[in-house]
């Protein structure tokens, strides 16, 4: 056995410091026909140290050998030595039998510079060379895909489907036709290539996948279905709780909802967007305290998400915690944050707190953006009539019978007010 198989075998058996030794044996003593195959197949397993010693070995003996300087290149491109990769693709000639395949690597180059449309281009020049090469369709698609150019993507991996290709380096056709379809809005041939993927591999990504779609149905029922399925396949996959809550609140089942969180909190408690979904489900079951559990450590891992905020905020409303909602806004409205919402119910907050001055500068700016917002114009205008504005709580309180006229007890504040 040559100790380029033995190496292998070590590595398989992971015994890494043993097939450090082989490697130096196989560089010494193996042939050169071991060594070419031992850095296919290391480059493949990921050593891309070890398979750039054995390539810089068999450079000496083999100086114009392109094929290894390709596979220098790509190892430049995984370690992000985008120049050195370069210069290795422009070592390959046009009319070298390994042109085609430089491109395709020159293609992966371009593709980590984020040049899409230059990457496009060698590919098109490889297909060009070689129209019917599967692996040149499969890479258009996949860069297509990539670039959010679905439906081109599509054309590429249907091409394949009808030549009997189901799969490309570990990739399912069947499972990235769906997620084009799905992203385009066609769901129901997503679905039916996602069920192909299904049908011939039971994975927990397509599983999920198919359960995405019939949730974008909101089909909640046949998602939950799928997604249960991720969960017996693994249970730790924690992107799926997310959705099994959400389809769940969508059921109005809240105490399924709140299972699903807990259940998936176990495997991932840096999950701001279990956390909110937890809050939502147990401030519906009455639940506040658990609910305000949930939103402390949602915003404590995503203090920014001011949809989040406003959302606690009113739980802390209910419960007429006013400071501790002021507590929550500070932060958000020193960052400099311009959110109207916000602004309202930091008014409310500072309002109730007593906090007058405060309260006057956060309804003035809330009332730029809120002008045709009726329930805010009637508590901006109680503000001002309790604040002695009389002539703001007029010009409020008339802006607001234009949305409202019906509103008998506004029409006879202002008449009140007409009279002193």
């Amino acid at each position: 056995m040559s100790y380029s198989k033995e190496m292998i075998d070590a590595i398989q058996n992971e015994e890494l410091e043993k097939a450090e030794h082989l490697l130096d044996q196989a560089i010494a003593g193996d042939s050169d026909e071991d060594l070419f195959a031992l850095v296919e197949t290391l480059f493949d397993l990921g050593f891309l140290n070890q398979t750039k010693q054995v390539v810089q070995h068999l450079l000496t003996a083999h100086p114009d050998e392109e094929g290894l300087k390709l596979t220098l290149a790509e190892i430049a491109i995984e370690e992000g030595n985008e120049l050195e990769a370069f210069e290795w693709i422009e070592k390959v000639d046009k009319d070298s039998p390994y042109y085609v395949q430089a491109l395709l690597v020159s293609a992966d180059y371009y593709q980590v510079l984020d040049l899409p449309e230059v990457a496009r281009q060698k590919l098109e020049e490889a297909r060009a060379l070689l129209p019917e090469e599967p692996v040149i369709e499969f890479a258009l698609g996949e860069l297509l895909f990539a670039s959010g150019k679905y439906k081109e993507a599509i054309t590429h991996y249907e091409k394949l489907i009808v030549t009997n290709h189901i799969e490309f380096a570990g990739t399912s056709l069947n499972g990235r036709l769906g997620n084009a379809y799905a992203a385009i809005g066609d769901l129901d041939s997503a679905i039916d290539y996602l069920k192909e993927a299904v049908d011939l591999q039971e994975t927990s990504d397509h599983l999920f996948q198919l359960g995405l779609v019939y949730f974008q149905k909101k089909d909640y029922d046949a998602a939950n279905s799928h997604f249960f399925k991720v969960k017996e396949l693994d249970p730790s996959y924690t992107s799926v709780y997310s959705y099994l809550a959400k389809g769940f609140l969508e059921l109005a089942d809240e105490k399924r909802a709140l299972e699903q969180v807990e259940e998936g909190l176990f495997y991932d408690r840096q999950n701001a967007s279990l956390y909110a979904m937890g809050a939502e489900a147990a401030k519906i079951l009455g639940d506040a305290d658990k609910a305000r559990h949930f939103y402390q450590e949602a915003i404590a891992l995503d203090p920014d998400n001011v949809t989040m905020i406003l959302e606690y905020v009113q739980v802390l409303f209910v419960q007429q915690a006013f400071e501790e909602a002021l507590a929550v806004f500070e932060p958000v409205l020193e960052s400099g944050e311009e959110d109207p919402q916000l602004f309202w119910y930091a008014a409310i907050a500072y309002n109730e707190e007593e906090a007058f001055e405060e309260a006057r500068d956060y309804y003035d700016k809330a009332a730029v953006y809120l002008s045709d917002n009726a329930d805010f114009l009637k508590d901006y205008a109680v503000f001002l009539r309790e604040d002695g504005d009389r002539a703001g709580f007029i010009n409020t309180a008339r802006r607001y019978l234009e949305l409202k006229p019906d509103d008998m007890e506004v029409r006879e504040w202002i008449k009140y007010e007409d009279t002193l």
